[in-house]
């Protein structure tokens, strides 16, 4: 793509200021070729129409600079190109989690940004949010059935849903189903009067959970059970066991060094050729290792 094609000005007006002097930055790129690839990233980056075309292609720039001065070998110019869209797809991401837009539905603010600057911009400080929250979740907790409190509460103090229903003497689809009505249930509660809203949120039970915190005790009590447990002969191995032909490994050596074909040994014991061979091998190594 050569400078010509690129213009470093668009129908929105200028986008990038010609560099004063075009000086090389890396790996043959010059500053008027970076200005060039970085306007035409952010030309050519439509998925992100909300975002100024000016601090698209100023994101960009910055991306494609880094990138050149980090990569070990020279990049083509659609790498480039797509370092830039990376860039400025991501600086839109933060862009609209700064304004509370992150969220699935791009027009509505999220929760809890509306609950951030509505306690920052009060003129004084005030507790009712946090109260009202705190006698709403007693209100509804006494509300809910002993069944689903108890099942929120195995969740709460295992962290885990198979742990749980371990605990609540249930199966993991049995406690999954409690689980998901004791949920409906104190949504219903909670939007008592209105329309309830759909279930939200990112459970990631077990294995999948992100919480860094979660994991870490998570292989702490792994690590105390396996300590608790006493050992007991020797570890079990990996795979299928090792077949048993009724003759060593040495003694196949013996009699295919003696002139008997790898074919003629697998029909002689029920093996395939490619067993025998691994026999074979495995008994030449360990002979060739072993100290006279």
């Amino acid at each position: 793509m050569s400078e010509a094609s690129v213009r470093v000005s668009s129908e929105f007006g200028p986008v990038l200021p010609r560099p004063r002097f075009d000086v090389l930055v890396a790996h043959g790129y010059t500053a008027s070729q970076v200005n060039a690839l970085s306007v035409f990233a952010a030309r050519e980056c439509n998925w992100v129409n909300g975002m100024e075309m000016t601090h698209r292609a100023l994101t960009a720039w910055s991306a494609i600079a880094e990138h050149l001065q980090l990569a070990p070998l020279r990049p083509e110019e659609t790498e480039l190109i797509a370092i830039g869209w990376k860039a400025i797809k991501t600086q839109h991401h933060h862009d609209l989690k700064t304004r509370g837009l992150a969220g699935k539905d791009k027009a509505l603010l999220s929760r809890a940004f509306v609950r951030y600057w509505n306690s920052v911009s009060a003129p004084t400080y005030s507790p009712e949010d946090m109260i009202v929250d705190r006698l709403a979740l007693a209100q509804i907790w006494r509300a809910l059935l002993p069944t689903q409190r108890e099942v929120l509460h195995a969740l709460a103090d295992y962290e885990d849903r198979h742990v749980a229903a371990r605990a609540l003497g249930m199966s993991t689809a049995a406690f999954g189903s409690a689980l998901n009505r004791a949920r409906y249930a104190f949504f219903e509660l909670w939007h008592q009067h209105e329309t309830p809203s759909k279930m939200w949120g990112a459970d990631r039970p077990g294995s999948r959970h992100q919480n860094p915190m979660f994991l870490l005790r998570q292989r702490r009590r792994k690590a105390e059970k396996r300590a608790a447990q006493p050992a007991t002969g020797p570890k079990a191995t990996i795979g299928r066991p090792r077949r048993d032909l009724g003759v060593s490994d040495a003694e196949l050596l013996d009699r295919h060094e003696s002139g008997e074909s790898l074919t003629s040994l697998g029909r002689v014991f029920g093996a395939c050729r490619d067993v025998i061979k691994i026999r074979i091998d495995s008994a030449r190594n360990e002979r060739d290792t072993t100290p006279a």
